[in-house]
């Protein structure tokens, strides 16, 4: 569609079309949900058009003739407008074959409309249909961080499948401080020991730092067996001599100190790491007791074994 500057000819369908009240009070809530920025406000910037907020949604129709004319009177490449136009065209209800026309007519790189059809539903809150399209490998990685950190910070607390898997199937680089520490609390969700293995990939402060926060994650967590389940697989944690040290001041000295049960997990680690002198005698009111779902008399039993065979985490008792 060569005219597609025109708004006759873009709307020639009904040319005094405007959102209707559902439609922007729809937008409305969405952006507020998405931390006041939608994925269309960035595109709009993305093309030197201000004030993103101000002009979309439209409230009218003389308000979309502004947004479209914003539009296409910017210095970006006509694909970059037409991907714009077909989605607003997408807004428009039971529109979806004239978006689907317009996108055909216009010959837009199929790459163009695969991911402003993920933005969109990007967008609508509609995540998993979003993931169909932003995983596409003919995508390059546009938005990447601010994708993964809405798809984390949206993900059901028991539920870190569609994070994970953008995070996986996309590989981006994650440099922003809030997107790294949502993916890792979606980590930590999911498997402490996933979340351990991801913070030794990261330079030496954020190692650190992530290490920390792996170990306050758990012992932040609601009292219960899952708790129990995610301090057992902290404590079996193959550490490095320097991961160890950091481990011992963050629950001693560090800001973990004051957590509940810090010393617990000291002594804890202590025994599964072997090092017997210490962890024999921290213990040893704790006979036949449990600190933090953790059985000490299974612990100390499991020394009898011999101290040359590391200890196996699975006999300590869970609960």
């Amino acid at each position: 569609m060569e005219d597609f500057e025109h708004f006759e000819a873009l709307f020639g369908f009904r040319p005094d079309i405007a959102y209707d009240h559902q439609t922007v009070d729809h937008v409305l809530r969405n952006r507020r949900a998405l931390e006041n920025e939608l994925f269309f406000d960035r595109l709009l910037k993305a093309l030197g058009v201000s004030q993103a907020s101000k002009l979309y949604p439209p409230r009218s129709n003389q308000d979309l003739r502004t947004l479209h004319g914003r539009i296409v009177s910017s210095a970006s490449p006509d694909h970059h407008k037409q991907s714009l136009l077909y989605y607003i065209l997408k807004d428009i209800p039971h529109s979806s074959q004239v978006a689907d026309a317009f996108a055909k007519d216009c010959f837009l790189p199929s790459k163009y409309q695969t991911f402003i059809d993920g933005l969109w539903f990007l967008d609508r809150l509609r995540f998993e249909k979003a993931l169909d399209y932003l995983t596409e490998p003919a995508l390059v990685p546009t938005f990447p961080q601010e994708i993964l950190y809405t798809l984390c910070r949206h993900a059901p607390k028991d539920d870190a499948t569609l994070p994970l898997a953008y995070y996986y199937t996309v590989s981006p680089s994650v440099t922003s401080n809030k997107a790294l520490e949502a993916l890792f609390e979606v980590m930590c969700r999911a498997s402490i020991t996933e979340a351990f293995y991801f913070s030794r990939g990261q330079s030496d402060l954020i190692h650190r730092t992530l290490l920390e926060n792996l170990i306050g994650f758990i012992h932040s967590s609601a009292a219960g067996d899952v708790r129990a389940a995610k301090a057992i697989e902290l404590i079996g944690l193959p550490l490095t001599e320097e991961e160890e040290l950091w481990f011992e001041e963050f629950l001693s000295k560090g800001k973990g100190r004051n957590l509940h049960g810090a010393k617990d997990t000291l002594r804890a680690r202590q025994i599964a790491s072997g090092r017997l002198p210490n962890a024999s005698t921290d213990s040893k009111d704790s006979t036949s007791r449990k600190h933090e779902s953790i059985n000490w008399t299974a612990l100390k039993g499991s020394l009898k074994q011999g101290s040359e065979t590391r200890f196996d985490i699975t006999a300590t008792g869970v609960s």
